[in-house]
């Protein structure tokens, strides 16, 4: 009889174990991993916070004057007054005095395409024309300043025509960059 209340007892151990224990235990496991994926991110987070706390004391190590030089390489804005004045004061060193300029800002993309977040571009674009007459010495010396300019800037056409004069009307469409 005791062999039997064994057998029992033993059968009774693994059916309880089988419907209630094992799924107990399988969810505690289950809850432990996620514990340890939360650990991880936690020690994730505080990396990140060591790094930026880094970068930033970097950051503000730097001289104010190199400082605004990288912002004009790709501000945090466009400011269209500030490049057209700046691409005036350019020009009037060789005696060019521009006559039109015409800013139009935002990147020519197709609306009704859906851009997720992590494939959107980190910046935008403005492309400036303006006109003026000038000589061509003077055109070339005005491009090779724009080319050393500390902002970002690709030229995109370059139109002229002869004048009466001798002077070449000319017709010049850069486009420039920024941070969203």
């Amino acid at each position: 009889m005791k062999n039997n209340t064994a057998i029992i007892l033993v059968l009774l151990s693994l059916g309880l174990f089988y419907t209630f224990t094992n799924a107990q235990y399988q969810s505690v496991k289950e809850l432990q991993s996620l514990a340890n994926e939360y650990d991880n991110v936690l020690d994730n987070a505080t990396e990140i916070i060591e790094l930026r706390d880094s970068l930033s004391a970097a950051y503000g190590s730097l001289p104010k004057a190199e400082v605004d030089r990288l912002n004009k390489v790709l501000p945090d804005n466009i400011d269209t007054v500030r490049l057209a004045l700046d691409l005036d004061s350019v020009a009037s060193r060789y005696g060019i005095s521009i006559k039109s300029i015409k800013t139009t800002t935002g990147s020519s993309r197709d609306t009704s395409r859906i851009v997720l977040p992590e494939n959107e571009s980190k910046y935008d674009s403005a492309t400036i024309s303006f006109s003026f007459i000038s000589s061509y010495d003077n055109f070339k010396r005005l491009m090779a300043d724009v080319e050393k300019s500390l902002r970002i800037m690709d030229v995109k056409s370059v139109s002229f025509q002869v004048g009466e004069s001798g002077f070449y009307d000319y017709q010049v469409s850069v486009e420039t960059y920024w941070l969203k």
